[in-house]
């Protein structure tokens, strides 16, 4: 029998439910920061399982999760969830102090920038908070009372009372929701075959369900061992959704892993480990991005923590440029163009910095204060506020030396470098294979943690902060902040081993991956096109932005709905028999229909806003830009068309309190789109130019993972009849820009049809080239501000007059893509395809730019089997 998660998977990935369609507002609006697509699948699932009257109760569900997916912002999202539900005691779970206090701060810390909900939480209109307590015994009704505890001191509180702490007996007439974070030592009994009694965790959480009025318990972890058929019997009805390393690395969420390894003495490690580190420093501060990056130092044991750490301050003091020089020449005779190390020296030299400036450097922000030893014995409360606030400006740490302290729970985006400072191995190669000893699975799990995203924004490519920005081209000079660093004696044996486990994990992989490098033709480089050739695109606006850019009403009322009804709550009371034949009919309401100005006086629509949190004068000029008072917003809504459904015949039967009821209803109707203001974008409506030779690259190095096998034909090239089926001398096409093309095979066939194409585009255009957009232009939909980076952009000119330049977008898509009706438009990348329209309509209506030289259209998209008749045709009309 599968488990329900991968039900769900199949359910989703068929397209039959929409999990992540529609999450409700009350989630959504009151957390600081926006869920992901796979945060918001796993959400959704829930909010679908809490409806099947089938499922286990009590509730129990698993969330199987990667390490750095964010687990605990989804926790909040549940807890949001609950509170809607009801309830109001939670109780959060976890294996140690150190992760409960880092926890709390994302739970209670508002100021903190870790903190996980919205500055104000407002449910129905109402402001709710969030307590720490220590038991329940003084829960408030309008709060989210939580008690962060350890399931160590759970299990000790339950089974030895005191007073002022939970017990059983508190259980007994109170609902209660638990969270269990690195919820796999929960299972520890289990995995172990460990009796179920009462010294049992597993057993503790058990008696808590049986006791509790109601009860529910969300577990996350990523680690659990399905192959275990107690567990697998245990979790088959409530695992909901399962997103490995693997997931999370393809998806671009972490950073890429690479091995830096290093003969000779540890102090060559040490030192190669700060240089490089100190490279993506001046990288970051080049590009306009605050970044501190830390190398963590590990040691084997806690008695030779301290020993590094003593060597490592007597390497800085003692550092010249000398020996500096003496790593320069190390790297001279290394081939390997991307080296780190060769590109950090690189980099010093290209920029002027000299050997005597890199060691005052180094010593000025590797001294003895700007390190942290951390370990069972110099673990206090200060050590450990450093530890947790690692990314934070005001947190000077540039190195740490550990031990294991760090493999579990520990949550930092900054780290870049892990240099491993001893030398053993202890895995066992047995007849079934090699077993990993403790130290690799622990290094693992480290890589693991350090692998974790630092987010960044390149221009106003906000949308792309979390992710990786630059597997497309591992030139660029940024890609250096998507990478972590393990530094390690150049041991084969080992490095293989370690290498196995982190390919089981998901969170390495470089089999299969081959670097293939792009380049412009030469010849392209000289012709007009390139020198002076312009591109145009458009730039995404904030709601604010587009409308003063508009220059229209800057109040836009679209908010306000034209017409809004309601029905009074009746204040009858009556009795019904319950076997009574005869049908029961509702009292007849009467319909009143007026101006809501008419009616609804301006001291009532002030008290209405009063009590409503939403409505804040902030938060109406952020949806009005430009409103100059309260008053303002009041005269906009006097012409909406009111329909009341109530017991009254007269307009002079309404109340003030029946009035206040209308108004409350009609701003609860406005609030979703007017809180909704600070996320809604907007693409130009007009494009700006820029120079074809600044947007694309002379040389893309790409890696790609490579399936000869495959019909994709992604990363074959083009220009090899022994990979590809849709062999092209790209070298005697000389409107093809660059030197091959390593795309889908449909991209393959798109250049194939502009050959076929060719001579009769030449009847009409000169200057025609074909340029693969490798990140190079985006553009952004004119509704929704929406990024889209189109595959291809054709660039020609009018043979007869020469004064029209035209820019044609083109987007090659796999039938993977089509819907139901085997066309794209009600497929989840229709929406591009109706803005390439868009484009072409506006370029007609001659409104994106302000010159008559040029032409900007967007193509139908290209697929071989489907639109290749409908491309051709609009190519010769063009």
């Amino acid at each position: 029998m599968p488990f329900i998660y991968e039900t769900y998977d199949t359910v989703s990935w068929s397209g039959f439910k929409d999990f992540r369609a529609d999450l409700p507002d009350y989630i959504t609006k009151n957390l600081k920061y926006p869920l992901r697509p796979y945060q918001e699948e796993a959400l959704g699932r829930y909010l679908y399982y809490k409806t099947d009257s089938s499922r286990a109760l009590p509730e129990q569900v698993l969330y199987n999760m990667a390490t750095g997916s964010g687990k605990t912002l989804l926790m909040a999202a549940i807890i949001l969830e609950k509170y809607r539900q009801g309830e109001r005691n939670f109780i959060f779970l976890v294996n140690n102090d150190n992760i409960l206090t880092k926890t709390k701060d994302n739970f209670l810390a508002n100021a903190s920038n870790k903190y996980l909900f919205a500055d104000k939480i407002v449910m129905d209109g109402q402001l709710v908070t969030v307590r720490d307590v220590e038991d329940f015994s003084d829960s408030r009704e309008d709060s989210i009372n939580i008690v962060f505890t350890t399931i160590q001191k759970l299990h000790q509180d339950l089974n030895t009372p005191r007073e002022n702490r939970l017990s059983y007996e508190q259980f007994k007439d109170i609902s209660v929701v638990m969270l269990a974070d690195e919820a796999h030592h929960l299972n520890a009994g289990l995995d172990t075959n460990e009796k179920k009694d009462n010294t049992s965790w597993t057993s503790t959480i058990e008696a808590i369900q049986k006791t509790a009025k109601r009860s529910s318990i969300f577990e996350f972890t990523a680690t659990i061992d399905l192959t275990n058929p107690t567990l697998a019997q245990k979790y088959e009805k409530s695992i909901l959704f399962k997103y490995d390393l693997k997931e999370f690395r393809l998806d671009k969420y972490s950073k890429d892993v690479l091995f830096h390894l290093v003969d000779g003495e540890v102090n060559n490690r040490m030192l190669q480990a700060i240089l490089i580190s100190q490279y993506r420093r001046k990288i970051a501060q080049k590009n306009g991005i605050n970044l501190k990056p830390l190398v963590m130092f590990k040691s084997q044991k806690i008695a030779e923590s301290q020993g590094n750490l003593d060597a490592f301050l007597e390497l800085l003091q003692n550092l010249s440029p000398e020996a500096i020089q003496a790593q320069r020449q190390l790297v001279l005779g290394i081939d390997e163009k991307n080296s780190i190390l060769k590109k950090a020296f690189a980099y010093f030299e290209k920029t002027g910095i000299s050997d005597s400036d890199l060691v005052a450097e180094l010593q000025e922000d590797f001294r003895k204060e700007r390190l942290l030893l951390v370990d069972g014995k110099n673990k206090n409360k200060d050590s450990l506020t450093l530890l947790n606030t690692l990314e934070q400006p005001t947190n000077e740490i540039r190195a740490i030396f550990a031990v294991d302290m760090l493999n579990e729970g520990w949550d930092v985006l900054n780290l870049f470098d892990i240099v491993r400072l001893y030398d053993t191995r202890d895995g066992k190669t047995t007849k079934n294979g090699f077993v990993a000893g403790k130290t690799t699975t622990t290094e693992k799990q480290l890589i693991g943690r350090g692998a974790r995203y630092y987010p960044f924004v390149v221009g106003d490519n906000i949308e792309d902060k979390y992710t990786r920005k630059f597997d497309e081209n591992e030139n660029n000079e940024l890609r250096v902040i998507e990478q972590l660093h393990y530094h390690s004696a150049n041991n084969p044996r080992y490095i293989s081993e370690l290498k196995q486990v982190l390919r089981e994990s998901g969170i390495f992989d470089d089999q299969n991956l081959e670097e293939r490098e792009l380049r412009l033709k030469e010849s392209f480089k000289k012709t007009r096109t390139y020198t002076n050739g312009i591109v145009w695109m458009n730039k995404r606006l904030s709601y604010e932005q587009f409308l003063e850019v508009r220059q229209e009403n800057l109040f836009d009322t679209s908010f306000i709905p034209k017409t809004f009804e309601v029905t009074l709550p009746t204040q009858s009371v009556r009795d019904i028999e319950a076997f009574d034949e005869t049908n029961y009919i509702s009292e007849t309401l009467e319909a009143l229909t007026f101006k809501f100005s008419k009616v609804i006086d301006k001291h009532i629509v002030r008290a209405a806003i009063n009590r409503n949190k939403k409505f804040t004068f902030e938060n109406l000029q952020r949806a009005f830009v430009g409103l100059a008072s309260l008053a303002g917003f009041i005269d906009m809504l006097s012409d909406i068309d009111i329909r009341v459904e109530s017991q009254y015949s007269m307009l002079s039967d309404l109340t003030p309190d029946d009035k206040l009821y209308i108004t409350e209803k009609l701003l609860h109707h406005i609030e979703k789109d007017l809180i909704a203001t600070e996320e809604r974008f907007f693409g130009s409506e007009k494009f700006e130019q820029y120079k074809v030779k600044d947007l694309f690259e002379d040389s893309i190095l790409r890696k790609y993972t490579i399936n000869h096998q495959s019909q994709a034909e992604f990363g074959l090239s083009q220009k090899n009849p022994a990979e590809t089926q849709y062999f092209e001398d790209l070298d005697s096409l000389d409107w093809y820009a660059y030197d091959d093309n390593f795309g889908t095979s449909e991209e393959k066939l798109l250049v194939r049809l502009i050959k076929d194409l060719m001579a009769e585009l030449e009847e009409k255009w000169s200057d025609i080239y074909l340029l693969r957009n490798e990140k190079a232009v985006r553009i952004y939909s004119f509704d929704k501000g929406q990024a889209f980076e189109p595959d291809f952009l054709l660039f020609a000119n009018d043979k007869k007059t020469g004064n029209v330049s035209w820019q044609i977008f083109i987007e090659p898509k796999g039938s993977q893509f089509l819907d139901a009706d085997n066309t794209f438009k009600n497929s989840k990348e229709g929406w591009k395809q109706e803005f390439l329209r868009q484009i072409s309509e506006r370029d007609e209506a001659r409104t994106l730019i302000d010159d008559e030289r040029y032409r900007i259209v967007g193509l139908p998209f290209f697929n071989e089997a489907v639109s290749k008749d409908e491309v051709k045709e609009e190519l010769r009309r063009l």
